[in-house]
């Protein structure tokens, strides 16, 4: 029996733009940061009546507004800011500096997995799902203030056929939107395509690979002449833009360690003195949005925690097979430290 927790169209104002070395949508951590939190209030709230955690989110974009502008018609975007404090009289002869923070106004549907179905009755569901629904609204997501919420819906399938009908709920509830997928597997596959024209004294490209999908690259189609059969310095061509499959974006799914764990109230300034602290550098790898009417088993769609030696990961992996998950990270480097990669290239 399956059972999902679904949050749909909710509206939020000022949410972090930027993850790691991307902007534009919050990163896969902050949405599984939200989805612990509310798993943490709601067991302390009815730990005895609803015996379950939240243990994995599906993560759908239904509409995303960066607060950017253009200073000058062909150059880059840049994001509105604002002066924190604001500038009063005594700051006249000392201006606060800015410190870059990106903001996007957006509207997501989360679908929130539970490990263990709950048998209620439906004044019960119709009081959990209210009580969610109050919660959210006085909770952040992705550091933004939430401020509407479509509907709550808790849903459960214990046959194929309704497996079936809970899918299509669920599509109905977060359409139109686009729901991410993950596909780091393609980021290994870039490496290995580009990785022959590269010497072999040189490291694995992996950065470079990252970048292409978050470049725009054309690509030049030479005007071969009769009877030619290689182009030359006078051939003339037609320049297009390279298509790739699918909607594919650079995105960051979790951190690396770069420290020894450190025993609570060792590092000063931590949020939390009474645990263990460590220090991380974020990870990064590829993601594919696609539109939810591709959506066929919803668990696979579900990014849930992994944690093992130095790697806190992000993954869309069922909890049986994440040893498999990991070991082939490992092997094949689909997501990795970009720092790191950096600092080989000299």
């Amino acid at each position: 029996m399956s059972q999902y927790l679904v949050l749909s169209c909710v509206k939020i104002q000022n949410a972090n733009s930027i993850a790691g070395f991307t902007w534009g949508f919050p990163a896969i951590t902050q949405f599984l940061g939200f989805t612990h939190a509310l798993n943490r209030k709601l067991s302390d709230s009815y730990g005895g009546d609803y015996p379950c955690e939240l243990t994995g989110c599906m993560v759908i974009a239904n509409k995303a507004d960066n607060k950017v502008y253009k200073p000058k018609g062909f150059a880059d975007v840049e994001f509105l800011q604002s002066k924190n404090p604001p500038v009063l009289a005594k700051h006249k002869s000392n201006t606060p500096p800015i410190i870059e923070e990106g903001k996007v106004n957006l509207t997501v549907s989360l679908v929130l997995e539970l490990d263990k179905p709950l048998s209620l009755t439906l004044d019960k569901i119709n009081k959990l799902e209210h009580y969610i629904e109050s919660l959210c609204r006085s909770m952040r997501i992705a550091g933004g203030s939430v401020l509407d919420i479509a509907k709550v819906k808790l849903l459960s399938a214990s046959t194929e056929e309704q497996d079936n009908v809970m899918l299509k709920k669920i599509q109905r509830l977060c359409m139109p939107g686009f729901v991410l997928k993950d596909q780091s597997d393609y980021l290994a596959q870039r490496v290995e395509s580009i990785f022959t024209s590269v010497s072999e004294e040189r490291p694995q490209p992996i950065l470079s690979a990252w970048l292409d999908f978050s470049a725009l690259k054309s690509v030049a189609e030479p005007k071969l002449k009769e009877q030619q059969t290689e182009p030359d310095e006078q051939t003339d061509a037609s320049w297009d833009y390279e298509k790739r499959k699918g909607y594919l974006v650079p995105i960051m799914v979790g951190y690396k360690a770069i420290s020894d764990i450190y025993d609570a109230g060792q590092v000063e300034c931590t949020r939390d003195p009474n645990i263990p602290s460590r220090f991380v550098e974020a990870i990064h790898s590829i993601g594919e949005w696609l539109s939810m009417h591709r959506v066929h088993r919803i668990e696979e769609f579900i990014w849930r925690y992994y944690q093992h030696d130095e790697w806190y990961l992000c993954q869309q992996t069922s909890r049986k097979t994440d040893e498999e998950s990991l070991s082939v990270i490992e092997s094949n480097q689909s997501q990795f430290d970009i720092d790191e990669e950096i600092i080989n290239l000299f």
